[in-house]
């Protein structure tokens, strides 16, 4: 039941969002659709619920074109709030359930249950605009879950979370993987969702620049860094090791990238030969170097704390989708 996104275009006047994209999505695979705002990644996922429709391009699942009747099964997260602010929480997920066609007894029992596994089983009666941001993110979640959906789509679920929020919707999102459900959602906040993520979908200016289980990406990448805790009166043991750039100092650590095919031993033979070493290690590249090597040129031999900064600084939010 795989679900496919075949040559998708779409444009927003002259602006080009999407420049035909492609890709498949396995169940039971956690798959981020990752990159900076401004990416395409909302429009992509308009066009997946059948908000937008494609100037070209189909949205196929279990082989058959999408319709609204498939789309019933599914379900969405949007970015935006799209909860009412008067109702209680509980009515809000029943409600919901209904309309996805539970009856009022199955969409209760399941919202219930729903509330309690994401820490909102006290919250029943109470007014959903009187929860904080992160509680309403997290009543949004139930109202996409609550039918059992097929397909989860989510836009930027983790923006506005703390850290204890996100480890809790991602230990439901890997639970609804586990039974077999097809979980697609996007993030700006690349590092964040990197321990999440399985499979990724990295886009930039409208086009999949990266796609494939991280693993393997990983490995793949010619981004190889390593950390080193040396003390030494100063960097010039670096000397002895070609090819190896500093990419980040903090006192007596120091990472470094090397070309890929160094040996890292010469790199620890070289620091042990400056000073007592109490740290090395190989460090794999982070979603934020796995994109920046995907976009840029050498940028697996160059990337710098600065650069990701400047990636991290580009995707805020304000920017067009």
């Amino acid at each position: 039941m795989a679900l496919e996104v075949r040559d998708v275009a779409y444009s927003y006047s002259e602006r080009v969002a999407l420049a035909g994209v492609d890709f498949e999505i396995s169940p039971g695979v956690l798959t981020g659709l990752l990159g900076p705002n401004g990416a395409g990644k909302t429009t992509l996922m308009r066009i997946m619920l059948g908000v937008l429709a494609p100037d070209r391009g189909e949205i196929r699942h279990d082989g058959r074109p999408v319709d609204s009747e498939a789309r019933q099964r599914w379900g969405y997260m949007p970015q935006e709030r799209g909860l009412y602010p008067g109702m209680p929480v509980g009515e809000q997920v029943v409600y919901f359930g209904r309309l996805h066609g539970l009856s009022r007894t199955e969409a209760t029992i399941r919202a219930r249950s729903l509330l309690d596994e994401l820490g909102l089983t006290d919250r029943w009666d109470q007014r959903t605009d009187k929860l904080s941001g992160g509680l309403q993110q997290r009543l949004q979640l139930a109202t996409a879950l609550v039918h059992h959906p097929e397909v989860v789509v989510l836009d930027e679920p983790f923006a506005g979370l703390d850290p204890v929020a996100v480890a809790e919707l991602s230990d439901s999102l890997r639970e609804r993987a586990r039974a077999g459900c097809t979980v697609l959602f996007s993030s700006h906040q690349l590092d964040l969702v990197q321990n999440l993520c399985e499979d990724i979908l990295m886009v930039d200016e409208g086009r999949i620049v990266l796609r494939g289980p991280l693993s393997a990406l990983r490995a793949a990448s010619t981004g190889v860094q390593l950390r080193v805790s040396v003390h030494a009166a100063d960097r010039r043991w670096l000397d002895r090791c070609p090819g190896a750039t500093v990419v980040s100092e903090e006192a007596d650590e120091v990472r470094i990238a090397i070309p890929r095919g160094t040996d890292p031993l010469t790199v620890l033979d070289a620091a042990r030969a400056a000073g007592p070493v109490d740290d090395f290690g190989l460090d794999l590249p982070s979603l934020s170097q796995l994109f920046l090597e995907a976009v840029t040129p050498d940028a697996g031999a160059r990337t710098t704390g600065g650069a990701e900064q400047a990636l991290a600084a580009e995707a805020t939010p304000g920017r067009a989708r």
